[in-house]
């Protein structure tokens, strides 16, 4: 997966898991399956981080959110 320029700095740490599933990436992080359903809906079920990330980084206001997710999720985990 190739990342533009602003998808880099969208995506930040997680460049190593950029052909990762989001929604196994979530769950890797420490997220549940509540994160999953909440980050990714329908619009974005089956893409990766970096897809996501791409994604976000033209505008795509459901991605920036998924990628917040995919970031915080040990965090978000653990909240509930």
């Amino acid at each position: 997966m190739k990342l533009t320029g602003k998808a880099k700095r969208k995506i930040g740490n997680l460049k190593n898991i950029k052909d990762t599933d989001a929604a196994k990436a979530i769950l890797d992080r420490g997220g549940n399956a509540g994160n999953v359903k909440k980050a990714l809906g329908d619009k974005l079920r089956g893409k990766t981080v970096g897809e996501i990330a791409n994604m976000a980084a033209e505008g795509d206001s459901a991605a920036e959110t998924a990628l917040k997710i995919i970031k915080q999720a040990g965090r978000k985990g653990q909240q509930y």
